[in-house]
């Protein structure tokens, strides 16, 4: 045991504030240092051996050289020090009471404590953490020979999760150990507590009880779950890895594990559990060394690499599921707060078991569906979560990692679906990088990789399951399955003698019908993104990737095309011009997506009246896309546009737009080290759109609640600015369209709980500026689609469309609906009417045609129209509190 001098750890103690005083140049100490002296003084004295703790505290006046603010504290620091003598005599003591031991334990703990006033700056500071150490060294000697109900008593004490004070944290940890150390004591309620958190940080007693009740014969799971996460969360590298269960349980695709391995025979059951121990690295990364690899050959063959296969790739298909019981987390350690945890927030121990069946999965044969998890797993582990961020960078860097190795047709599509889905840079990144070298090794473009491995999924997809019989079909970027009946007649649900006897093929049919939505949704997005480019193909190659392609078909055949120039689109099955003539394409024709920048409007009046005529409705806005060109002050200011400045955005919704667009964006923090723009590479035009932004607003923990918009530029590849005149049309237009996108989504004008102005009302007349002012060309837009719609509902006659507003005329009140921000006023005193969007859905009408898809505004503007139409029969309380 380490021992201390009291004289001389005393005056280390006195002089502590004289050195702090001298060190910041001032007189006269805070009173919170004050008290710190008094406690350090009382713990000396009160842990010197016996007798000399008293005369410590007797001579201190005198002998020590004290300052005025010192000796205004003496009283203080006697009291406690009598105190602490009381409670060490009580627990030498052979004749206290169970109540008075345990009194006396929680006084002395209470006065444990490693820092001292000024020992930062003082020259002989360690001698004190050394006499500091020595204390707790008593401390613990002393606990160890109290009686065993005593320990029992401080340890359930100490350990509780529901008290004002952190459960068995850091020096208190230790002394937690102390009352393990002499046996006796059932730490078992201790585990169930423990074993409650997603992450609690206490001493080295949990690890040592956790393996000493497995040794026993009693494992607990769940705590062992806590104190690995533990472990890595302070960068340690032992999380008893080898013992069991290897999955830490909480999570389904874990759960199942734990099920599947411990119902199997002795045998097989001790090669899994080899197995499942390799798998855990003991750092995270997203490849297998070699010598993984050499070590997981054997025990990959005593497993048998196809029943390995089998159960891993049942459990890969849980990974990202809400986790079976909640753990929680710690919200605040002032006062020891916590709750809940989210449900989606993954295992840390458990992502680098994933990676390693990843690793080992990768040394078996794949197939589609192996592949399909992969794919699965990168996505769902780059969602975020409120609070924390993306689920797990690492998991998806690995399942990314994985689908790179893998050697399967369905691996490359899986990447080129995850270029179009995944926003967090580094796993994007990582699967940029995997695309590009499979092009390399092509010899060709990674577009063109990309869309030649676009599955088609066997599309058209029908077929007879049991008594029932079942059709895919797309509608718009939706896959549905149409079932039927023995007697073919549709039926809503799936067939109960189908989910009883078939339900591995419907499970399969569930996944992949899955698939094609997710496909769908990507492969739309990324031929959106090639408006703003010069992407051309072949006749031939424009048919085999799109026009005849099973899956892209059903998103080509309703673009518009140019083929040597000439504009022609699908319609009655053949690709016709706007006069709906026949057009044959050429295997050499040069194709091209149609925009309708620079386009005379008659022509493209023609082709909207196409796309009616045959009701086509696309899969985003083509004939109806906004155009936006160079205004004279754009000319004027020559390098920049104000066009989008001073709107007031919610950063966490400009990023996920941004993201989403494909612009490159930091969140911005209330620091010098957080302030990038957005920017937008265009590569092929050698150019780089910038959107300059500045915080407003920020929280307690920096980041930026709301953002004002600033000026929109184009850098050259130089990095100097670009004159407006010299943008390709094309692209100043989509550009600009990004971000009228990005002002009318994210900013707060279009958000109806912002109707107050905000923050102290700042922002009330900027709100009601941006809700019902002057049109902006989305607007303009649904104000034309809306003329064009609204005489085919019943309750046209109740219409009547304005400048800016859907005039509509309920039994109650007459209604104004934006045609912009989609917000209400109630008319003639314009007094607005809050109604969330999801309160109107119920009200709109199936089957209406759309000549375009994507615009949620549209629809929310026709829903709320059905609504008010019929404000008599509106139930909703809140609405009808505002009527």
């Amino acid at each position: 045991m380490t021992t201390f001098d009291p004289p001389v750890t005393m005056r280390l103690v006195a002089g502590s504030i004289a050195v702090l005083e001298q060190h910041h140049r001032r007189s006269g100490a805070s009173d919170n240092e004050l008290r710190q002296f008094a406690q350090h003084a009382a713990m000396v004295c009160g842990w010197a051996p016996a007798g000399v703790g008293e005369r410590l505290l007797a001579e201190l006046d005198g002998a020590y050289p004290l300052l005025p603010g010192q000796r205004a504290v003496l009283p203080e620091l006697q009291r406690l020090a009598r105190q602490l003598l009381d409670a060490v005599a009580v627990l030498e003591s052979d004749h206290a009471s169970h109540d008075q031991r345990v009194a006396a334990a929680q006084t002395a703990v209470g006065q444990l404590s490693t820092g001292i006033v000024g020992s930062a700056y003082y020259p002989h500071g360690d001698q004190w953490f050394a006499a500091a150490a020595a204390m707790h060294d008593r401390a613990r000697q002393l606990l160890r020979v109290q009686p065993a109900p005593v320990r029992q008593t401080l340890f359930d004490a100490w350990t509780a999760t529901d008290g004002p004070h952190h459960p068995g944290r850091g020096s208190l940890g230790q002394l937690i150990g102390s009352l393990l150390a002499a046996g006796g004591v059932d730490g078992t309620a201790g585990l169930d507590r423990f074993g409650l958190f997603y992450h609690l940080s206490c001493g080295d007693w949990t690890g040592d009880l956790v393996k000493a009740e497995h040794a026993a014969g009693r494992p607990h799971p769940w705590a062992l779950a806590t104190w690995r996460r533990m472990q890595i969360e302070h960068w340690q590298t032992g999380t008893a890895a080898t013992l069991w269960p290897v999955p830490s349980p909480g999570e389904p695709w874990a759960d199942r594990a734990i099920t599947e391995v411990e119902a199997m025979p002795g045998e097989r059951r001790a090669a899994w559990h080899a197995l499942l121990a390799h798998c855990v690295p003991d750092k995270d990364q997203a490849r297998p060394s070699a010598a993984w690899r050499k070590q997981a050959g054997p025990l990959l063959a005593a497993v048998g690499a196809a029943e390995f296969a089998d159960h891993v790739d049942g459990w890969l298909a849980l990974v990202g599921a809400p986790r079976s019981r909640p753990a929680h987390v710690v919200v605040s350690y002032s006062g020891f707060r916590h709750a809940p945890g989210s449900p989606r927030m993954p295992d840390r121990y458990n992502v680098r078991l994933l990676s390693g069946l990843l690793w080992a999965r990768a040394l078996c044969p794949p197939t589609p569906d192996a592949v399909r998890h992969l794919g699965q797993i990168a996505e769902r582990a780059t969602r975020k979560i409120s609070g924390h961020g993306p689920a797990s960078p690492k998991l998806a860097n690995a399942a990314v990692a994985a689908l790179i190795d893998t050697d399967h047709p369905a691996a490359v599509a899986q990447l080129a679906r995850l270029a179009s889905r995944l926003t967090y840079k580094s796993t994007l990144r990582l699967v940029e990088k995997g695309l590009d070298a499979c092009a390399t090794a092509l010899g060709i473009a990674r577009e063109d990789v990309e869309e030649m491995a676009l599955p088609g999924y066997g599309l058209p997809l029908a077929d007879k399951l049991g008594d029932g019989t079942y059709e895919v079909e797309i509608h718009g970027t939706d896959a549905v399955v149409t079932w039927r009946n023995a007697g073919g007649k549709v039926v809503r649900a799936v067939p109960a003698q189908v989910r009883a006897d078939h339900r591995e093929e419907l499970k399969e049919l569930t996944a992949t019908v899955k698939d094609i939505g997710a496909t769908l949704i990507a492969t739309r997005d990324r031929l959106d993104g090639l408006l703003r480019r010069d992407r051309q193909w072949t006749g031939e190659q424009w048919r085999d990737r799109f026009l005849d392609h099973p899956l892209a078909r059903t998103l080509a055949r309703r673009l518009i095309w140019t083929v040597d120039g000439v504009t022609c689109a699908w319609a009655a099955d053949a690709v016709r011009t706007v006069d709906d003539a026949v057009f044959p394409v050429k295997d050499d024709a040069i194709v091209r997506l149609w925009h309708p920048a620079g386009e005379h409007p008659d022509a493209i009046g023609a082709w909207r009246d196409f796309l009616a005529r045959h009701e086509i409705t696309q899969p985003f806005k083509q004939a109806h896309r906004e155009q936006y060109l160079l205004t004279d002050a754009e000319r004027a200011t020559g390098t920049y546009s104000n066009r989008f400045a001073a709107h007031v955005v919610l950063q966490h919704r400009l990023n996920a737009l941004l993201a989403r667009r494909g612009w490159s964006y930091q969140q911005w923090r209330d620091d010098a080290y957080s302030r990038e723009s957005p920017r937008l590479a265009l590569p092929d035009r050698g150019l780089r759109a910038e959107l300059s932004i500045a915080g407003i607003d920020p929280r307690d923990d920096g980041v930026f609640d709301t953002m004002a918009t600033d000026q929109l530029r184009f850098l050259g590849e130089d990095g100097t600015s670009v004159a407006l005149e010299q943008v390709p049309a094309v692209v100043l237009s989509e550009v600009m369209r990004d971000v009228d996108l990005f002002v009318a989504v994210a900013g707060v004008g279009s958000d109806p709980n912002w109707f107050d102005g905000g923050p102290q009302g700042r922002y009330r007349d900027y709100w009601a500026r941006t809700s019902f002012g002057e049109l902006t060309p989305p607007g303009q837009t649904r104000r034309e689609v809306l003329a064009a719609l609204i005489p085919r509902l019943a309750i046209a006659g109740r219409c009547t469309l304005t400048d800016k507003f859907l005039e509509v005329r309920g039994d109650l009140h007459t209604y104004r609906i934006h045609y912009g921000s989609g917000n209400i006023l109630i008319a003639p005193q314009d007094r607005y009417l809050c109604i969330i969007p999801a309160s109107a859905k119920r009200a709109a009408e199936p089957d209406l045609f759309l000549p375009f898809e994507g615009d949620s505004r549209l629809s929310e503007i026709i829903s709320k129209a059905l609504l008010l139409a019929a404000d008599q029969k509106i139930k909703d309380p809140i609405i009808l509190r505002q009527l």
